[in-house]
């Protein structure tokens, strides 16, 4: 049990870690925190100074906004 416990938290840590240095933003971004697309860049969602990001308005749309 304790052995199955200590490899989630490490996956989940790791995990995490991958996932933010692939530069992806979590917090959802407005319109004018959006910068224009390169070649490469985010198969998916917006770009920003500081990764790829979902726009506000598309997570309003999905339902999860506040």
């Amino acid at each position: 049990m304790k052995v199955s416990f200590i490899a989630t938290m490490l996956a989940a840590v790791y995990g995490g870690a991958s996932l933010a240095s692939a530069g992806v933003v979590i917090t959802p971004v407005f319109a004018d925190q959006v910068v224009k697309k390169s070649a490469g860049d985010c198969p998916y969602g917006v770009v920003t100074p500081i990764g790829c990001a979902c726009m506000k308005e598309d997570i309003e749309k999905q339902g999860h906004g506040n």
